[in-house]
């Protein structure tokens, strides 16, 4: 719901990436470059181990978010600016941070809401960010967020 959110959320708890997870995913979504699959082609590029995919990245870190932003949205409108800052291994645990960058008032009782999202690695290092529209419930003065 549009409202008085924080600045800032750090949503919790984090995943840690297995090589199983990313193997499924890599299958799943047919990305079979070497550098995910191929343990050998791997260890010979700059990185000497598999790299985890980056879509899979991506979703963990929505789907990190989704408690504490996305759960109450109508709607997600686009993810923009997506940027992928660092590479992630097998056994990586990632963390997300997400802030409201921005509010729009819309029509029947609803808002637009652009929230920025940085995944970080368990050393803190930011691995990934993007932004994202969501549409969101209007919400009365003095009710819970996400109020049932």
């Amino acid at each position: 719901m549009i409202g008085s959110w924080g600045a800032s959320s750090v949503n919790w708890p984090g995943r840690t990436i297995t090589e199983f997870d990313d193997t499924l995913y890599s299958l799943m979504s047919m990305n079979q470059h070497p550098v995910h699959v191929d343990e050998n082609y791997a260890s010979k590029t700059q990185h000497a181990q598999r790299l985890v995919v980056g879509p899979l990245v991506i979703s963990l870190a929505i789907g990190l978010s989704q408690a504490d932003i996305g759960g109450c949205a109508l709607e997600t409108l686009n993810y923009s600016d997506i940027r992928h800052l660092a590479p992630v291994f097998h056994g990586d645990t990632i963390y997300a941070e997400s802030s409201i960058v921005s509010k729009e008032e819309l029509p029947d009782d609803r808002g637009m809401v652009t929230v920025a999202t940085t995944a970080r690695n368990q050393r803190g290092e930011a691995i990934i960010s993007m932004q994202r529209k969501i549409v969101v419930p209007k919400r009365p003065k003095g009710e819970a967020l996400c109020a049932s």
